[in-house]
């Protein structure tokens, strides 16, 4: 939920939201607020806009190029940046059968004998393990399934059109939306406007392969390294 609240923050802020405004919309502290968002610059424009004239000043000197906020800044997107190079390319079907069944073995639904559910709302993570379902475990276009989890106030509709052109799951063998109330409160409703996508495929043969794969990786924890 952290994560969740974290992402909205940092959207609201982009938007030129003030810290207060951020912490009472998603109902967390401001302390949190001001942490998650601390990296992001605002314009001159919305600075103005700014209700507290501490925290204009604040966001004012975060923009010179020279604050500990901006040379930090610059130091974490070079590592990032940095970073994102060292995994490029087309991964090996081992390399993505290691990734999507640890994926599966962390994110997916594993209670059920028949059934293989990943659930996400990350559209990248999607696009990941239909990748690993196509490419390793060689499932077939037809047999996917695809469910929209999303309030009841927003657009279902846009999302499934959304989740099909993520996934490339036609819109004809989507489930009907799954409406539900949010339990963690009314300003936590609006976190995710396109709600959350799961992948259904059953596949009994499947589902103890992903297990299988799970088990293999468990072992490597016993493994002995130099």
């Amino acid at each position: 939920m952290k994560t969740l609240e974290r992402n909205q923050a940092r959207k609201l802020r982009s938007l030129g939201w003030s810290i207060g405004a951020i912490s009472k919309h998603i109902n967390c502290s401001k302390n949190s607020a001001s942490r998650w968002v601390r990296d992001i610059p605002l314009t001159a424009t919305q600075i103005k806009r700014l209700e507290s004239n501490q925290e204009r000043g604040r966001a004012l000197a975060a923009m010179h190029p020279n604050s500990p906020k901006a040379v930090w800044t610059k130091i974490r997107d070079s590592i990032t940046e940095a970073a994102a190079r060292d995994v490029r390319g087309q991964p090996s079907l081992y390399i993505l059968k290691v990734v999507g069944a640890g994926l599966y073995w962390a994110e997916g639904y594993k209670a059920g004998r028949n059934m293989v559910n990943f659930s996400n709302s990350d559209p990248s993570m999607i696009k990941l393990m239909m990748l690993f379902f196509r490419r390793v475990c060689g499932v077939p276009s037809s047999k996917f399934r695809g469910v929209v989890h999303i309030h009841p106030h927003l657009d279902g509709e846009k999302a499934m059109r959304f989740w099909s052109k993520t996934s490339g799951i036609p819109l004809r063998q989507f489930h009907n939306v799954q409406f539900a109330m949010s339990t963690a409160g009314k300003h936590k409703r609006d976190t995710l406007p396109l709600g959350t996508f799961r992948i259904v495929i059953s596949d009994t043969r499947l589902l103890s392969r992903i297990k299988g794969w799970n088990i293999g990786m468990g072992r490597w924890a016993c493994l002995r390294g130099e």
